[in-house]
């Protein structure tokens, strides 16, 4: 742009966006409510993680280690016990109505074929209509019973060094897996969806709110007295975005305190990465805005259009949906929305504690899209102003 901004300007009409930021109820909902809402929801809510799955159990081998089996899956915390069975039959009613998820079958002889080192079999039938949560249950039997047969063979090979009679010991034990889970040890769904909150609260605020503003002005008439007034175009829209630039940072901190302090959410990064981030991401989302105010005639319009633009930004952004499961087209789109980019930051930045070093790719990508975004957008309304 050939002018500079006066800055007593932009001071002054700062100061009258804050005036009715505040004064406008529709506005105050926006601002407060969604951060609240989206951090209880994803705090406590939506919750992935496996806990309290109910099984039964049909043991027909009523034997110790039989008893053992099943004890390592009641201790393991994640497994609830809702009935023994005597038929396998009543597995089937229990499965169809919900009452439990799992359905465990030890057969006659378990005990006799596992001390003898021959195969053994134990059926595990699991309620597959949540995919994911069946994958999560599927993989917690595996472990457990990878570690029953682990514990199992330690305790034959203790008491056949006990006895002092050497004999060999037959056992089909395949290969053991050390498993180790980074970043997340305790595979807390809350880890990751909390941290996501600050791109949706980003994308939601900065959007609408600078939309909304804009329109308002067009629908109550005083954006014709801005035209005729020697305010220059950039005076105007400085005006009207760092008020919700300025709240968005703040909805960071809240969140960030509320994730950290009260929910427990490991921070292993720089604060100041995050903002910095942060700024490059909310320039994006204020240009989206602001292109939106040059599109809407009413705040209506305006409401809807950033819906329009919210919805598949969350769904195409991998935040809840992994982008490696797309098809092969929508993977594509993936790269223009600023929200991926976004997301990888937020998670690589609180769990990982990796900085510029690492994700200095996606900082590039977001810093590209946000100027040329705001370039656009800024030439748009400026035309519509003059």
């Amino acid at each position: 742009m050939k002018y500079q901004i006066r800055k007593e300007i932009v001071r002054s009409f700062v100061k009258k966006e804050f005036k009715q930021m505040f004064r406008d109820p529709r506005m105050r909902i926006i601002l407060f409510v969604p951060p609240v809402v989206m951090l209880i929801m994803f705090g406590y809510a939506v919750v992935t993680d496996v806990k309290d799955v109910k099984m039964a159990v049909l043991d027909n081998d009523r034997t110790s280690t039989s008893r053992r089996f099943v004890e390592k899956f009641t201790a393991s915390g994640y497994f609830q016990m809702h009935s023994y069975l005597d038929s396998a039959k009543t597995a089937d009613g229990l499965l169809d109505s919900g009452d439990i998820e799992m359905f465990i079958h030890i057969e006659r002889g378990f005990a006799r074929r596992l001390g003898s080192g021959r195969p053994t079999e134990v059926q595990i039938l699991v309620d597959g209509t949540n995919s994911n949560r069946a994958a999560l249950i599927v993989a917690y039997v595996n472990q457990i019973t990878a570690n029953f047969s682990y514990d199992y063979l330690l305790k034959k090979v203790r008491s056949v060094l006990l006895s002092g009679e050497p004999r060999m010991i037959r056992f089909k034990q395949g290969v053991e897996l050390k498993e180790r889970t980074l970043f997340n040890p305790e595979l807390a769904s809350r880890n990751y969806f909390i941290p996501g909150i600050l791109g949706m609260i980003i994308n939601m605020v900065a959007i609408s709110m600078t939309a909304m503003s804009v329109v308002k002005e067009r629908e109550i008439g005083t954006i014709e007295q801005i035209i005729v007034s020697p305010i220059q175009p950039m005076e105007y829209i400085a005006g009207k975005i760092i008020p919700y630039v300025g709240i968005c940072f703040i909805d960071i901190i809240i969140i960030s305190i509320a994730a950290i302090a009260w929910f427990g959410v490991p921070f292993n990064g720089s604060y100041l990465f995050l903002v910095f981030a942060s700024l490059i991401f909310i320039l994006a989302n204020v240009s989206v805005g602001l292109f939106v105010s040059t599109i809407s005639r009413s705040q209506q319009q305006a409401i809807l259009s950033t819906f329009l633009y919210f919805l598949p930004s969350i769904l195409f952004s991998g935040y809840i949906f992994p982008i490696y499961s797309m098809p092969e087209v929508i993977q594509y789109i993936t790269y223009i929305n600023p929200l991926r980019y976004y997301m990888t930051i937020v998670s690589g930045v609180f769990l990982k504690g990796v900085g510029m070093t690492v994700l200095w790719g996606d900082i590039l990508v977001l810093l590209i899209m946000g100027v040329f975004l705001f370039l656009i957008s800024a030439k748009r309304f400026s035309e519509r102003l003059e």
